[in-house]
């Protein structure tokens, strides 16, 4: 035990972001899939938009590769090799992993696609008007009554936030407020931090236990999670689950 350690980073949300992307933090078997609804993702950005906090992520840093284990949210990236299969160092969530997929689904919906809902499409927009947060499938509707330059898809927000920002204050019927929601949409992607709570030196017997006590405490752990968890083992087949 004097060998363990834990340790706090901060991390801006767009850092954190790429580091799912590029599959630098994993996800061990023994976690159950993603279970959020759509509700609960748009609840995760209001909070953010807001500047709450949204609770720290808990991951477990080791030199040991599990054979098996997901990436985030059981997400497919096209193109993109695993990171974290090329170097010593691994992150694993232990705790976390619902609001991990909830952050990355609106920013990575056209490459990523969740288990249980493959045909959806997640990508998130921002109403500028109202400050409110909806999905694609309700773009067309929205679009009917206000200007379609004020409804900002999160996914361009990621890539230029400040040129989009410029965009839409030049947009005609743009007003004082439009400009402080879209300002204050801009300054998420640049200023909020995560906090990643790192643990070092445990093994996966303690990790497994980690793991229990921590979801005890939250969402209630099924009898089949609880065992799938309290029996995991590094088995030595299939590195990756895919679809």
């Amino acid at each position: 035990m004097m060998n363990r350690h834990i340790s706090a980073q901060e991390k801006k949300l767009v850092e954190f972001t790429t580091m799912l992307c590029g599959n630098r933090i994993l996800i061990p078997s023994f976690q159950r899939e993603f279970v959020w609804d759509k509700n609960s993702i748009v609840r995760l950005w209001e909070s953010i938009y807001r500047f709450y906090p949204i609770g720290s992520i808990l991951c477990w840093e080791t030199d040991i590769c599990l054979n098996i284990h997901r990436k985030i949210g059981g997400f497919i990236f096209e193109n993109e090799g695993s990171a974290s299969e090329k170097s010593n160092r691994r992150l694993y969530i232990l705790d976390g992993q619902q609001r991990a997929t909830a952050l990355m689904m609106p920013l990575r919906s056209s490459e990523a696609k969740v288990r249980a809902q493959r045909d959806f499409d997640y990508s998130l927009y921002f109403d500028a008007t109202d400050r409110s947060f909806f999905f694609a499938e309700q773009f067309n509707r929205r679009k009917r009554n206000v200007n379609p330059a004020f409804l900002i898809r999160l996914s361009d927000m990621l890539t230029d936030s400040s040129q989009i920002t410029e965009r839409v204050l030049r947009e005609s019927g743009s007003n004082p407020m439009i400009e402080k929601n879209v300002r204050q949409l801009a300054r998420v992607f640049s200023d909020y931090n995560l906090s990643l709570i790192h643990i070092k030196g445990f093994d996966i017997p303690a990790v497994r236990e980690i793991f229990e006590r921590i979801n005890q405490e939250g969402k209630e752990l099924s009898s089949m999670d609880i065992m799938i968890a309290r029996t995991f083992q590094n088995y030595e087949y299939l590195v990756e689950e895919d679809f």
